[in-house]
């Protein structure tokens, strides 16, 4: 199973964890799931499928406790830091277990917001400094901040991660795992600029079939079917817009489409307050707003997109390094023309080209 519906999702998640389902007056819904302290699908509309990525394995690795359920998660970076063993060479990736899954409990909660919390720990790879700390995640219903008359269901995060080491370079990080057609079917992420930006790779060079530079935005082909990252840079994001990056898709066999689009002020503005170097230019500049293609092994267990936004730099407070960041989640559903009408009023692209 590669596509959820709210039905199917609650089925499984049922059996291994507390969840909790905050609803809009749109009839959209949003699961969030304890175990791993996030969202993890959202439903714009009744009776379709979660715009979110959710493990086509959901139960396996819900056994296994294994962090790669899908769903919007909160990370720490730089990656490399973090993330690699041997981080001089980026080699023996692995996923900070005392980072995600962690350890969330669901606190309060309501029909249209939740909180989460969770202690945290992670190990600095080069140093082998050992950072402890807590993590507060809330999540609550909101309304669009246009009016579209397009079903959609919108969230907004308060991340606030608190570290007991003194003055980290570091940022908070959110990713929001997306959902592909593969090839036949891809995906577009769409990012709005200013004119002529110069958009990085951050594995290896993107080539130019995945790339399209318009006027004032970059999109990137989202497909599961080989691995790169994009990456723009502070001085490249429109800081007059809230939205930072989406995702545009026609759903999988249906004749619908989705946009699923990120927002935040909460990121960082200029090179010196972000840290995540890249693996194939990690000495020269850094991108803020990102997004991921996977490579699936088979078609019928498809891999995930994503869209990601480096959030604010950790700074000092009585002895303590805290983050905390907000930023907003929406998913729409609806015709094409009406989603394209979507994408004009938070991007401002008009015509985008599309994969």
């Amino acid at each position: 199973m590669n596509y959820y519906t709210r039905e199917d999702l609650i089925s499984i998640l049922k059996n291994f964890t507390t969840y909790s389902e905050l609803h809009s007056k749109q009839n959209g819904s949003v699961i969030i799931s304890e175990f791993g302290g996030r969202p993890l699908g959202l439903f714009p509309k009744k009776n379709n499928i979660s715009l979110l990525w959710i493990n086509p394995e959901l139960e396996r690795v819900l056994q296994k406790k294994d962090s790669g359920i899908g769903g919007d998660r909160y990370w720490l970076s730089p990656e490399r830091t973090f993330f690699y063993k041997k981080p001089e060479t980026w080699e023996k990736w692995f996923c900070p277990p005392g980072l995600d899954p962690a350890a969330y409990t669901l606190k309060e909660e309501s029909s249209s917001k939740c909180t989460l919390r969770s202690p945290l720990s992670l190990t600095n790879q080069f140093t082998k400094q050992k950072y402890m700390g807590s993590m507060i995640r809330t999540i609550e219903i909101i309304k669009e901040p246009f009016s579209t008359d397009v079903d959609y269901c919108g969230i907004q995060f308060t991340d606030e991660c608190s570290l007991n080491y003194p003055n980290p370079q570091l940022n908070g990080w959110s990713l929001a795992t997306v959902i592909s057609g593969y090839i036949n079917n891809p995906g577009t992420v769409l990012i709005p600029t200013k004119h002529k930006p110069t958009p990085l790779s951050y594995f290896r060079p993107i080539p130019k079939d995945r790339l399209i530079l318009g006027k004032n935005y970059v999109a990137f082909k989202i497909d599961v079917n080989e691995i790169y990252k994009l990456a723009i840079r502070p001085e490249d994001i429109d800081f007059s817009r809230n939205a930072k990056i989406g995702y545009f898709l026609k759903i999988p066999h249906h004749e619908m489409y989705g946009f699923l689009i990120k927002l935040s002020n909460d990121i960082p503005r200029t090179q010196k307050e972000c840290f995540d170097v890249a693996r194939d230019h990690p000495n020269s500049e850094i991108g803020v707003v990102q997004s991921y293609n996977s490579k699936s092994p088979k078609e019928n267990k498809l891999q995930f997109g994503e869209i990601e936004l480096q959030l604010n730099k950790f700074e000092m407070q009585n002895d303590i390094s805290k983050g905390k960041a907000i930023h907003q989640l929406f998913g729409y559903i609806g015709n094409k023309e009406e989603i394209l009408d979507v994408i004009s009023k938070y991007l401002g692209i008009e015509t985008p080209q599309l994969f």
